[in-house]
C-alpha cells in the first residue's frame, strides 16, 4: 500500500512538473502562451517522454527491497513459495530455457521481466489474466456484488498477505538479498 501511494505521489509530481514547465496546460491557459513557445514546450514533452519511455527495467525501482517488513514478507514468500510446490512446474535457473520438462514460466526472471503489481493480479487470479492457463488458483476471495474481490475480512486478509510475500520473494530470487533471509 505504501509503495502504490509513494507511486502515486510520484505521478502528482511529475505532472505539477509537467504543469510548472507548460507542458502540460490547465482549462484557460492554453491561450495564454505563444505559439511558437507552445509547439516547443510540446516537442521538449515529446522528448522527454520518448527518453524516459526507454529507460530499462531495472533502473525501476517500485519499492525499497532493504527494509525489515520487505525481508520479512520475502522470507514468508520463501516458505510459501515451497509450501505451495511451485517448483514442480517452475524453474529458477536463469538459463534454463522452456522445454519439455519446463512447462511454466522461468521464475528467476519474474523480477526482470514482470511488473510488481501484475505479479499480485496474476497470483490472486490466473484465469481472470490468461483463461485456461495451467497455473492454478491458490487463493480464494469472497466477491462484491460487482464481482471484484473482497480483502477486508481477515481469511482475505491472510491470504492477501501471503500472496504479498511470495511476490516479494520472486522480485529478490536469485540474488544477495535471497541468501539473507535464510539467517
Amino acid at each position: 500500500m505504501a509503495a502504490r501511494q509513494d507511486r502515486q505521489a510520484a505521478r502528482a509530481q511529475d505532472f505539477a512538473g509537467l504543469l510548472d514547465l507548460g507542458l502540460l496546460a490547465t482549462k484557460g491557459s492554453v491561450n495564454e502562451a505563444p505559439r511558437m513557445r507552445r509547439i516547443g514546450l510540446a516537442l521538449a514533452g515529446v522528448a522527454l517522454l520518448a527518453t524516459t519511455g526507454l529507460a530499462r527495467a531495472d533502473s525501476v525501482t517500485y519499492f525499497r527491497t532493504d527494509t525489515p517488513e520487505f525481508l520479512a514478507s520475502a522470507r514468508l514468500g520463501k516458505q510459501m513459495f515451497t509450501t505451495y510446490q511451485c517448483l514442480k512446474c517452475h524453474v529458477v535457473d536463469p538459463n534454463k530455457p522452456l522445454g519439455p520438462d519446463v512447462n511454466a514460466p522461468n521464475l528467476a526472471l519474474a523480477k526482470d521481466r514482470l511488473d510488481p503489481d501484475w505479479i499480485l493480479k496474476w497470483l490472486i487470479d490466473p484465469q481472470s489474466l490468461q483463461p485456461g492457463t495451467k497455473m492454478p488458483n491458490f487463493f480464494s476471495f469472497n466477491e462484491d456484488d460487482d464481482y471484484n474481490p473482497i480483502y477486508s475480512d481477515a481469511d482475505a486478509h491472510m491470504q492477501y498477505r501471503i500472496v504479498v510475500a511470495l511476490r516479494d520473494y520472486l522480485m529478490i530470487l536469485g540474488t544477495d538479498l535471497e541468501k539473507q533471509l535464510d539467517r
